[in-house]
C-alpha cells in the first residue's frame, strides 16, 4: 500500500614527467605516473574549478568509492556506550602529533595502501605506502632532454579527518633506507640533491579562500630523507563560505601531496608534481552532540561508501538485526501485510555499486514523525490497517516484559514508513535490543558523519 503522496519527497539523492610511483591494485602490483593522462586532465580541472557544486563533487568522490570498493563499516556491537569512551574520541579528534595506533598501522598494511589513489580506511583515516621515482633530466646544446638517471625512494603517508573542526591533518614520512639510486650518470652526487613534499588544497590554488594549509614545504637532501623516521605534518583547512545560509554549510574541496624535485642544477619547473587529487567534505551541521559536547564542524573523507553492521549473534541488539534481516531476505513475509509485493531499500550488498541506499532525516522532524505515525499505525490497527492486516498484538509475556514495536527502515531515514516510495516493516523486539540498536544507529551518524539527506549508507546483517 502506497502512503498519501504529501508525505513523499525526492531524496537529493599536473602531469607529472619527472615521477612515477610503484603501486599495487587490489589484484597485481603496476607502475604507473604518479598522475596519468586521464587523472592529470581530471586534477587540471579540478584545480581550475574555484568552488566546484556540491553535486558534481559529491557525485565525483562516490564514483571513486565505487571504482575502487572502499566501503567504511560500523559495527554496532562496539559502539561505544559510555561518558568516558566517548571522552576518549573526543580527544583522539584533536590532531595528535604522529598517526594514531593502531589503526593507522591497520591500514598500511593492507594492499590497499599500495595503490595511488592509497586507501581510504574509513571516513576520518586515509593510507598509502608507495614507491615513487624522480627521474632527472638535461638538456644538451641543442635544446635536447635526456635521462641521467632516478631516485627512488618509498613512502608513507596518513590522512585524518576530524569531528571537530573543518580541517585534516596529512602526515608524510619516508620509510628509512629505501632511497635508491638507479642508472645515475650525472656528475652531480644525487645524494645532496634536494626533495621537497608538501599537502595542498587543489582549489586553494585559484580560490584561497576556498581552502589551504598554513604550513610550508619540508624540504632536505635525499641523504637525509634516507636516514629520517619523523613524521612531518600539514593541515589543510576549508571554511565555511561567506553567504551560505545553509544548515550544513557544505564545501567538498580536494587535496594532494606536491612534490619538488628542483634544485640549482635541475631548475626546471616540471619538476614540481603532485598525486593524485583525493576528496574530502567539511560542514558546519549544528545537529552532532555527544553527552552535551557539540560537533559543529568537521573535515571527513567521501571516496568510501559508508555502512553499519548488525549481528545475528549479539546479545545487544540480535532481535533486531534478525528483523531487519528478515525484512531484507523476506519483505512479503513481514508486517503489515499490504496487497502488493513489498520492497525495502538499504541492503548492503558488497560490490562496485551497492543499490538503494538510506538517507539521513531529522528523527523528531517532519518526516521523522510521519515514519513515526504510521509505525504506529501498522502496530495497533490505525490508519490503513486492520486486526488483519497490522502487526498481531503481543503476548501477554512481551507485555509483561514491555517489548518494543521495533520498525525497518529506521525512523530516522527518508525511506522510513511514510514513504510512498518503499515499503517498511514492524516487530515486536525486547526493549533493550531496541534500545540499543537505536543507540548503535546514532553513534553511526556521529562516528561517519552522516549528514541530513545528504549521505547514502546501507544495513548489513552478520551472523
Amino acid at each position: 500500500m502506497s502512503r498519501p503522496s504529501s508525505l513523499t519527497r525526492a531524496v537529493l539523492g599536473l602531469a607529472l614527467v619527472t615521477a612515477t610511483c610503484l603501486g599495487a591494485s587490489s589484484a597485481t602490483a603496476a607502475t604507473a605516473t604518479t598522475a596519468p593522462a586521464a587523472s592529470a586532465t581530471a586534477a587540471s580541472r579540478i584545480a581550475s574549478s574555484p568552488s566546484p557544486s556540491d553535486a558534481e563533487a559529491h557525485e565525483r568522490a562516490l564514483r571513486m568509492a565505487r571504482e575502487l570498493g572502499d566501503h567504511s563499516y560500523f559495527d554496532a556491537d562496539k559502539a561505544p556506550r559510555s561518558r568516558p569512551e566517548h571522552g576518549l574520541l573526543a580527544a583522539a579528534a584533536d590532531f595528535p602529533a604522529t598517526p594514531p595506533q593502531p589503526d593507522t598501522n591497520d591500514c598500511l598494511v593492507q594492499r590497499e595502501a599500495r595503490r595511488l589513489q592509497g586507501w581510504t580506511y574509513n571516513r576520518l583515516l586515509w593510507c598509502q605506502e608507495i614507491e615513487h621515482e624522480t627521474r632527472y633530466e638535461k638538456t644538451d646544446q641543442a635544446g635536447n632532454r635526456f635521462y641521467v638517471g632516478s631516485v627512488w625512494i618509498r613512502w608513507e603517508m596518513v590522512a585524518l579527518g576530524s569531528n571537530t573542526q573543518r580541517t585534516i591533518r596529512v602526515f608524510w614520512r619516508p620509510v628509512p633506507a629505501t632511497v635508491r639510486y638507479v642508472d645515475w650518470t650525472a656528475p652531480e652526487d644525487p645524494s645532496r640533491l634536494f626533495f621537497g613534499v608538501h599537502a595542498e588544497c587543489v582549489q586553494g590554488r585559484q580560490n584561497p579562500a576556498f581552502c589551504w594549509t598554513d604550513q610550508s614545504q619540508d624540504k632536505t637532501t635525499w641523504q637525509a630523507w634516507n636516514t629520517t623516521t619523523q613524521w612531518t605534518s600539514w593541515d589543510i583547512q576549508a571554511p565555511a563560505q561567506a553567504g551560505d545560509s545553509s544548515r550544513e554549510k557544505i564545501t567538498r574541496p580536494d587535496w594532494y601531496l606536491v612534490t619538488d624535485s628542483r634544485s640549482l642544477t635541475f631548475p626546471e619547473q616540471d619538476r614540481v608534481g603532485h598525486t593524485l587529487p583525493l576528496p574530502l567534505r567539511c560542514d558546519s551541521a549544528d545537529y552532532f552532540s555527544i553527552f552535551g559536547r557539540p560537533y559543529d564542524k568537521a573535515c571527513v573523507f567521501t571516496a568510501v561508501i559508508p555502512h553499519i553492521q548488525y549481528n545475528l549473534s549479539s546479545t545487544k541488539h540480535g532481535a533486531v538485526a534478525r528483523h531487519i534481516r528478515d525484512a531484507q531476505l523476506d519483505p512479503d513475509g513481514t508486517y503489515p501485510i499490504e496487497n502488493h509485493r513489498k520492497v525495502f531499500p538499504g541492503w548492503w550488498e558488497p560490490g562496485d555499486s551497492p543499490p538503494n541506499p538510506l538517507h539521513r532525516v531529522e528523527k523528531e522532524g517532519t518526516i521523522g514523525n510521519a515514519n513515526e505515525t504510521w509505525k504506529d499505525y501498522a502496530c495497533k490497527s490505525g490508519g490503513p490497517y486492520t486486526a488483519a492486516t497490522r502487526l498481531p498484538p503481543r503476548t501477554p509475556q512481551q507485555v509483561a516484559e514491555g517489548w518494543q514495536c521495533d520498525e525497518y527502515p529506521f525512523r530516522a531515514t527518508a525511506e522510513g514508513a511514510s514513504s510512498g516510495t518503499w515499503d517498511f516493516s514492524v516487530r515486536w523486539v525486547p526493549p533493550g535490543d531496541n534500545t540499543s540498536a537505536g543507540g548503535s544507529l546514532s553513534g553511526f551518524f556521529w562516528r561517519d558523519r552522516i549528514l541530513f539527506v545528504n549521505d547514502p549508507f546501507w544495513v548489513k546483517i552478520n551472523p
